[in-house]
């Protein structure tokens, strides 16, 4: 299977009105990480690969668009033309991380400088497809303050996505190197709020061939669907 042709064709057949959810935040930007170089996937690019009845950064950006967000940005990378192409008729603004091979703190840097939520930035990332719409909507309400961070926690275990008051504007932009965020979570622990859900998603990539497949199983067992053929 050509992957590129196959979520190309997704994104054709999208309306062109996607659901949207209401502007119930306002003030805060959602930033989707999509720059990555999949190097662990074998020649494919992980964010388009098939996900039910559209591609994996598809899924990820209609659950950030149905959440309420002021707007959603999508900083895209590795393949840039086709991960456009395929977010063409989503509502979302693109802005392109030119070095996206020095790691995910660029991709950051690059998010934060476009974004202009006045209270914040929800970041998600763009090859992590079972995230629960509600977890990103929990994660988001919890940010009350520009001071504070939110975390969603399962199980006892922090996961994704991580939401920034604005008062990380600063730190988010001096990000270095390929460990993200954690950095500004560990200076200011005592201002991180911790987010109890019910999502296992929180947790799972598809990083690699193993990944991706053991993922997308795992969901159409869930959803009470056979896989394709």
């Amino acid at each position: 299977m050509d992957i590129k042709k196959f979520c190309l064709s997704l994104s054709i057949k999208q309306p062109a009105e996607q659901r949207i959810g209401m502007t119930r935040f306002a003030d805060l930007s959602g930033i989707v990480l999509a720059a990555g170089r999949s190097s662990r996937m074998e020649g494919a690019n992980k964010l388009l690969l098939p996900w039910e009845a559209r591609c994996v950064l598809q899924a990820v950006v209609e659950r950030v668009c149905e959440v309420g967000l002021g707007e959603v940005v999508v900083v895209t990378g590795h393949q840039r033309a086709a991960v456009g192409e395929a977010l063409s008729r989503y509502p979302v603004r693109l802005v392109h991380n030119p070095d996206f091979a020095e790691g995910m703190a660029a991709s950051i840097s690059v998010g934060v400088e476009a974004a202009v939520g006045e209270q914040g930035y929800l970041f998600a990332l763009g090859d992590m497809p079972q995230v629960a719409g509600k977890t990103m909507e929990r994660v988001a309400e919890a940010l009350k303050s520009r001071e504070a961070i939110a975390v969603p926690v399962c199980d006892g275990r922090r996961g994704h996505p991580v939401a920034f008051g604005r008062a990380y504007r600063g730190e988010l932009l001096r990000l270095a190197g390929d460990r993200g965020a954690r950095p500004v979570v560990r200076r200011h622990a005592a201002n991180v709020i911790e987010v109890p859900v019910e999502d296992e998603g929180i947790f799972v990539d598809v990083d690699t061939r193993e990944s991706y497949g053991a993922a997308r199983a795992a969901w159409q067992k869930l959803a009470g669907r056979e896989a394709p053929t």
